[in-house]
């Protein structure tokens, strides 16, 4: 091979590396095994991911929760209220930091995750408990200081029968809880005892209304006040017809609906006692819950209505805010409806954790400024406080690029490319070849060819014009020919260059020559020796 191609193609090499160099200077990609299998490798992406409950650290919280149940409800059949509020705060935080844990660890759809969302069904019985418990101490009170007055002490009589059975019905919801809570608990081998006790405490605080209805006769006459539920169950947004009538003479006051002792809405008797309003199943935890009416001092008997649970699904999308910055959207549904206010977990890169909310129209929006580099988001919803199953949406990819690229491709390049010039240069190296200097040859200015000058008459002449005659004269009188200007003239002929580049002056600048230029000027023209 001839040495010239040779080198064209070690250059050709050089070059092609710097480029492939460059192209994976900001993404190197060290190692790639896409659907390979060896003896001593695996694809990562066939590999079964682990279970993200981590089980260890959330049954230490699992165990405190439950024996909290029994302390709280010691404390409420003990009718110790202050002690109890203390230590139904302290049930609530522990269960908001399981809540958070369960999270973390991404083990909502274990069985973890149910027994997360039954305690959350248990602090909300025990809180009603507690409410409960201290308004029937309110209405033996007031049962003693009405008696006497018919209208107030049967208005309390309701209201006591009320109180009765809802607390039976919140005792049943709370029992139906108990064997599948001790089941999840004994998988991890959790001591259920004080659990197991919290429910016989509960049953005796329940039946404390049943002792007083026996002190205050032992029957409650019929409620004016009637109830009907229509259905009596349904899904998060279906609606919950309540109506009933009011039998006698109806009272002024204001209907009021209650749903698990908590006021819902507002309505009003129409001439003939009826009343009618709807309630939509929203933020209401999965399972039965309580309704009751009253009006003035009548109240409702207790009715009953569930909760399903609806299965939900939820969207990501990733768009491109700033080169470093991704807005996550996205929309939480329930069959065909969106559901609102909802709390949504967007899960970075497996480990961070970002809350956002949905709106009224159940979408969502959060912009994260991420580092350089990929990152995994994924976007979760756990059903906290709501009548829906947990879901999660597909897991999106984002790259943020390096802000400059990595210098070691470009070093590397620019050292292999210096490299091979200084190899080229020291291998072909050669003494360059001795240029003889050619001799230049020396031009000299003409000679001055001494011509006969004729007689030059310039006294009737302008100055002007009269240096024109003269400057003919004298080129002429040089052999110079008459295409040449005064200055090619000076150059032509260097000893005169002066008289040139006065005439030079008069001819294109405009000048008028005196008489003294004039006398020398046709010195020179005749060939005086000093004229020049």
């Amino acid at each position: 091979m001839r040495p010239r191609i040779s080198h064209i193609i070690l250059v050709a090499a050089a070059l092609v590396a710097i480029l492939i160099l460059a192209a994976h200077a900001t993404a190197p990609i060290l190692y790639t095994a896409e659907n390979i299998s060896t003896a001593a490798h695996a694809d990562p992406a066939t590999i079964k991911k682990r279970s993200p409950g981590d089980a260890a650290s959330l049954v230490p919280l699992m165990d405190e929760l439950l024996g909290q149940t029994g302390t709280l409800t010691l404390t409420i059949k003990l009718k110790d209220y202050e002690s109890a509020e203390r230590d139904l705060a302290h049930y609530a935080e522990l269960s908001r930091r399981f809540d958070r844990l369960v999270i973390t660890l991404d083990a909502s759809e274990t069985d973890i995750g149910e027994f997360q969302q039954m305690n959350r069904q248990n602090l909300d019985s025990l809180a009603t408990l507690l409410d409960d418990s201290r308004r029937l101490d309110d209405l033996k009170r007031l049962e003693i200081e009405v008696r006497g007055d018919d209208g107030q002490h049967t208005a309390v009589v309701y209201e006591g029968e009320a109180l009765r059975q809802k607390m039976h019905q919140g005792f049943s919801t709370y029992a139906e809880r108990v064997p599948a809570m001790s089941r999840i608990a004994e998988n991890y081998e959790i001591n259920t005892t004080a659990y197991q006790e919290s429910t016989e405490h509960f049953a005796e605080a329940t039946e404390s209304a049943d002792a007083w209805r026996k002190e205050t006769g032992g029957k409650t006459p019929p409620s004016p006040l009637g109830i009907t539920l229509t259905p009596t169950e349904g899904y998060y947004g279906d609606p919950i017809q309540i109506s009933g009538r009011y039998t006698g003479t109806p009272p002024e006051a204001p209907v009021e609906i209650y749903v698990d002792s908590r006021l819902a809405t507002t309505t009003a008797l129409d001439d003939a006692g009826q009343y009618a309003c709807t309630y939509w199943i929203g933020e209401i935890l999965a399972g039965p819950h309580l309704v009751y009416v009253t009006a003035g001092p009548a109240y409702s008997d207790v009715r009953t209505f569930e909760a399903l649970a609806g299965n939900t699904t939820l969207t990501l999308t990733l768009e491109e805010v700033s080169q470093a910055t991704v807005a996550c959207t996205g929309i939480l549904m329930t069959s065909n409806r969106s559901v609102a206010s909802a709390p949504i977990v967007l899960r970075l890169d497996d480990t961070t954790l970002i809350e956002a909310e949905t709106d009224g129209n159940g979408t969502y929006r959060k912009e994260i400024a991420l580092p350089a580099g990929d990152h995994t988001i994924k976007a979760e919803f756990h059903g906290a406080g709501f009548p829906l199953n947990p879901s999660e949406s597909e897991t999106g990819i984002f790259r943020v690029p390096d802000e400059l690229p990595s210098p070691l491709p470009i070093i590397t390049g620019a050292a292999a490319l210096l490299g091979t010039v200084w190899y080229l240069r020291r291998r072909h190296q050669r003494k360059a070849p001795e240029v003889e200097e050619e001799k230049m040859e020396t031009i000299e200015p003409p000679e001055e060819e001494k011509m006969d000058v004729p007689a030059i008459d310039i006294s009737d002449l302008d100055p002007r014009d009269a240096a024109t005659v003269l400057f003919r004269a004298l080129r002429a009188r040089l052999g110079i020919p008459e295409t040449k200007t005064p200055r090619d003239c000076a150059q032509i002929a260097p000893a005169h260059a002066r008289f040139f580049k006065r005439y030079e002056r008069i001819r294109y600048a405009g000048e008028t020559p005196t008489e003294e230029d004039l006398r020398w000027m046709e010195a020179a023209a005749r060939g005086d020796d000093d004229a020049a």
